[in-house]
């Protein structure tokens, strides 16, 4: 009876001494494993795309106002327009920006002119959205000759940005054309005004 008594404890010791030595093994090899050294930035930031269209969702909070819907994107060199529809698809606002003017036409049709997208789009809709700076954050890039700050990931792509009183995160990038384009983007100023675009496709020429 103690023979088998001490042949059980036994096999339990080695079975313990078998676990223990893959878990030292492990500890051992990952600390053996070389560390990921962040990133460093690139020399030079990417060229600012001169054509770019985008499809995608957006949500906006602008103090107490709300949007949450689909966003249309083309861009071409001095020309953007961006539709924004409703989440079952119906177009809520069509914004033209061209060299000199911006034009926003509503889905009753009624047409409105500015010089300025984000001074339209609030007094029209009640929403702020930054539509000069967007144009660059949204290919992860900043606004030219205007400070700011990145932080980049392991993979050299941009993580955050931060300009112009936005702080702008990106995440599921998306390789295009050579380039590291953003998949989904939070930028938030202050606490009642921030905005989240998710980009389904990206299309460049």
């Amino acid at each position: 009876m103690r023979s088998s008594v001490g042949r059980v404890c036994a096999g339990q010791g080695a079975r313990w001494l078998r676990v223990a030595g893959l878990f030292l093994g492990a500890v051992l090899l990952a600390a053996c494993a070389p560390l990921r050294q962040p990133v460093e930035p690139p020399a030079t930031l990417p060229q600012p795309l001169e054509r770019f269209r985008l499809e995608g969702r957006i949500s906006v909070k602008s103090g107490e106002q709300a949007f949450s819907g689909g966003i249309r994107w083309q861009h071409d060199g001095l020309r953007d327009e961006i539709l924004l529809t409703a989440p079952m698809g119906q177009g809520v606002a069509e914004l033209r920006r061209e060299p000199k003017r911006v034009r926003l036409i509503t889905a009753e049709g009624r047409e409105y002119e500015a010089v300025s997208a984000e001074k339209l789009l609030e007094g029209v809709l009640g929403i702020r959205l930054p539509v000069e700076g967007m144009l660059h954050w949204v290919t992860g890039l900043p606004r030219p000759q205007a400070e700011h700050a990145l932080t980049w990931d392991h993979e050299g792509r941009v993580a955050r940005l931060e300009q112009d009183g936005w702080r702008i995160e990106y995440a599921r990038h998306q390789s295009q054309a050579g380039r590291w384009l953003p998949g989904r983007i939070f930028a938030r100023r202050d606490e009642d005004l921030e905005f989240r675009l998710v980009v389904d496709t990206w299309q460049l020429p």
